[in-house]
């Protein structure tokens, strides 16, 4: 059921910082190029699992204030990450939920209730050149996303390829959204100490873990600067320059934390005092300057279960399509119709159902001796 036909988005108001990104590029960080990719990478691939792409699938970031965009075909969307009130032509829409979009539709935001940055996910790619084997801005190096690094701007076209049309139907059984960790006050990342953790005396690692840290403004993708009691070091604050992991907690000589993230540079000349495990990435992502974060310490091998359990999650969210069905809009003024991979109708609503924006369509199917429940979100 593929096409070649070209959909297009317009940005009619760019939001705050919006960007085009990826899961990142990480063959080129021994030339000085920084990963980049979605700082919330977790919200990012479930967003394109619920919409049957490759995880790795380019998507645009927003942060706080989202774009408006309006949609010149008929597409498929899904909106995870940030609750921020996403809207399609002033109606409020789910979040965490492939949106049947229809042609001159606009998508605007309302309040922020919780996190900080969004992703808007949609079922065909962009029409846009990879740098270095990634779609991903660093706005930094002036690289990738739609305009030679810039963030997206009024009045930018993007156009989108490889239109499915349909998406592969989700068995409702899986609720994803219980095992994405929502935190609105404090925030407590898990720690691995380390790699540097003998530049600091035992007494200002204990005052480190039982500390509470303020985030800054002066936070960014880059990283984020803290505000909070100052560590002292044993020995000198800076050292040779090396390589800094995705999560590392620098102390430089003023003593204050600053977290490193996705456009960080690949080398730095300050201690680490430990990293933060990569499953509480997508907590910090979604922290918002003035709110509180504590550090509590585990070790590495509690970190890697962690790890394999949540893409356990992404795992199961996958098991949970059949991948056998696709819901395809036939006729968006008559009909749902649901088809198999051979293009064989499997059920459809009658003709005499209007499909009216802004509800969810519940349908029920009998396939080879097999009952099969539906449900389509129409924005």
């Amino acid at each position: 059921m593929k096409s070649d036909q070209k959909s297009t988005i317009i940005i009619e108001e760019p939001g705050l910082l919006s960007t085009i990104q990826d899961l990142g590029r990480f063959e080129y960080q021994k030339y000085g190029v920084p990963t980049s990719g979605a700082l919330d990478s977790l919200a990012f691939q479930i967003g394109n699992i619920l919409l049957g792409n490759p995880s790795k699938n380019p998507g645009i970031e927003t942060t706080m204030i989202g774009p408006k965009i309006k949609f010149k075909s008929n597409m498929w969307i899904c909106i995870t990450g940030a609750q921020s009130s996403p809207m399609i032509n002033e109606n409020e829409i789910q979040m965490w939920k492939p949106i049947y979009v229809k042609k001159n539709s606009i998508l605007t935001w309302g309040s922020l209730n919780w996190g900080i940055r969004s992703y808007i996910l949609f079922n065909m790619n962009m029409e846009i050149e990879k740098t270095m084997d990634s779609y991903s801005t660093n706005t930094s190096l002036g690289i990738g996303g739609y305009n030679a690094g810039s963030p997206l701007q009024k009045g930018d076209k993007i156009n989108l390829i490889n239109s499915l049309n349909s998406i592969p139907s989700l068995n409702n059984n899986f609720d994803y959204t219980k095992h994405y960790i929502r935190q609105n006050n404090d925030i407590t990342l898990r720690i691995i100490l380390g790699p540097h953790d003998d530049y600091f005396s035992h007494n200002e690692i204990s005052k480190f873990l039982s500390s509470e840290y303020l985030i800054t403004p002066q936070s960014n993708r880059i990283g984020y600067r803290l505000s909070g009691p100052k560590i002292k070091h044993v020995k000198k604050s800076d050292i040779i320059s090396e390589g800094g992991a995705l999560g590392s907690i620098q102390i430089p000589g003023e003593g204050q934390p600053i977290i490193l993230l996705q456009d960080r540079g690949t080398t730095g000349g300050y201690p680490k005092i430990a990293t933060i495990a990569t499953v509480d990435i997508p907590k910090i992502a979604q922290a918002k300057p003035g709110q509180i974060i504590k550090f509590n310490k585990i070790d590495i091998e509690e970190s890697i279960s962690l790890l394999r359990s949540n893409k356990q999650i992404l795992h199961n969210l996958n098991s949970n399509y059949n991948t056998n069905y696709f819901i395809n809009i036939e006729d968006t003024n008559k009909q749902i119709t649901i088809f198999d991979q051979n293009k064989n109708k499997i059920a459809s609503t009658k003709n005499s159902d209007q499909i009216k924006k802004y509800k969810s369509y519940s349908m029920n199917a009998k396939y080879r001796k097999k009952k099969y429940s539906f449900k389509i979100n129409i924005g």
